[in-house]
């Protein structure tokens, strides 16, 4: 759960405390200015949520990806090792992007601390399933639509990358606009100076 959702709760729970034990405000005006409360401390508290660069966490999914890769050596089937390799490089393509700081970092952390451990929590439990004789009828299901699962991960992570390659393409258009507008300034005061040498001359 959000922390911006449990301080907005403390808080929105404080001011009812107040209200209603302490002041005797009657229940049908408590509620809805707790209500109010609550929905006002989940936009205060919303920069709690904001989560920053660091570095252990990149090497924290750095791990994970590498063991995510490392199940391509002990699953002998061909879609299934590919689409192993292609969660794990997109992966790596997003840790690159993370180590230039974009703006929407928190988006990816929350993907990443889901995705990736849920991705080896998979990975584990079909590798132990090809080591059994026998099967189970949900574990067959399982098996039968494990590639399904792998398809919606990856997609999940192709999410995560779009956005990255969006933010970059909007980090470089700002740069070109900004040069873009100094660029401007400068030919401007070259033009004044050289009218006013004109008129001086």
């Amino acid at each position: 759960m959000k922390k911006r959702y449990i301080y907005a709760a403390c808080l929105a729970s404080g001011f009812f405390i107040v209200l209603y034990l302490c002041f005797s405000f009657p229940i049908y005006f408590a509620i809805p200015i707790t209500i109010l409360v609550y929905v006002g401390g989940v936009f205060f508290f919303k920069e709690k949520d904001v989560r920053k660069y660091d570095s252990n966490t990149i090497m924290h999914y750095c791990y994970l990806i590498s063991k995510i890769n490392n199940y391509t050596n002990l699953i002998k089937n061909k879609e299934v090792s590919k689409n192993i390799k292609d969660i794990s490089s997109k992966s790596e393509k997003i840790v690159v992007m993370l180590e230039q700081k974009p703006n929407k970092i928190t988006q990816v952390y929350d993907g990443f601390d889901f995705y990736l451990p849920q991705t080896i929590k998979i990975l584990d439990q079909y590798v132990s399933l090809l080591e059994k004789e026998k099967l189970t009828q949900q574990e067959q299901k399982f098996m039968d639509e494990f590639n399904q699962i792998l398809d919606y991960i990856e997609q999940e992570i192709d999410k995560l990358l779009e956005n990255m390659n969006y933010t970059k393409m909007l980090d470089i258009n700002a740069s070109v606009e900004m040069f873009m507008k100094s660029h401007s300034k400068t030919v401007e005061n070259v033009e004044k100076n050289n009218e006013g040498s004109d008129k001086h001359a």
